[in-house]
């Protein structure tokens, strides 16, 4: 997300090198997240992607669970998400006060944390989503408070990091 790069660079600098990609062919296979995991070598990841937003008649909840517009990043949990990064995203949207949303995935995700995770010897990795109602569709549709507050995740999540840290 180009835009906590912006805010990162800006003010209280990270006490860590960060990195960011934009990356292609995640439906595909994740080639772009393969490639660019290994060359990024990353010490901790954070994925960020679209999910689902089910508040609109034709979600089916027993999918994709209950995930509204307006209701702050969702943050999964399984086999893809390290729990101490996942922890760290949770006391950062709480140190700035945001609400969360939380989603179990018990299989690996449909997103570039599942290549990330396993990159090299392997890479502590979180993933965060923007709620996105109607996804697939011509008519795609987020709430821009969602946006923000992921954009201030990323920067809290960024700032929390010391060099050196590793996630066990």
């Amino acid at each position: 997300m180009n835009e906590a790069l912006l805010r990162l660079a800006k003010g209280k600098k990270p006490a860590c090198k960060v990195v960011a990609v934009s990356t292609s062919q995640e439906e595909i296979g994740t080639r772009g997240a393969i490639t660019s995991a290994h060359l990024a070598d990353p010490d901790v990841a954070l994925a960020v992607d679209v999910s689902h937003a089910t508040d609109h008649p034709d979600a089916d909840h027993r999918k994709f669970g209950a995930f509204t517009l307006g209701g702050g990043p969702i943050l999964t949990r399984g086999p893809n998400v390290h729990p101490a990064v996942f922890d760290r995203l949770m006391d950062c949207a709480e140190k700035e006060g945001m609400p969360v949303q939380i989603e179990a995935d018990p299989r690996p995700t449909g997103t570039d944390a599942r290549a990330i995770q396993i990159a090299r010897n392997g890479v502590p990795t979180g993933l965060v989503g923007i709620p996105l109602r109607y996804m697939h569709t011509p008519s795609e549709v987020i709430d821009l408070n969602d946006l923000e507050a992921v954009v201030q995740l990323l920067v809290s999540f960024a700032r929390s990091l010391r060099k050196g840290e590793k996630f066990a």
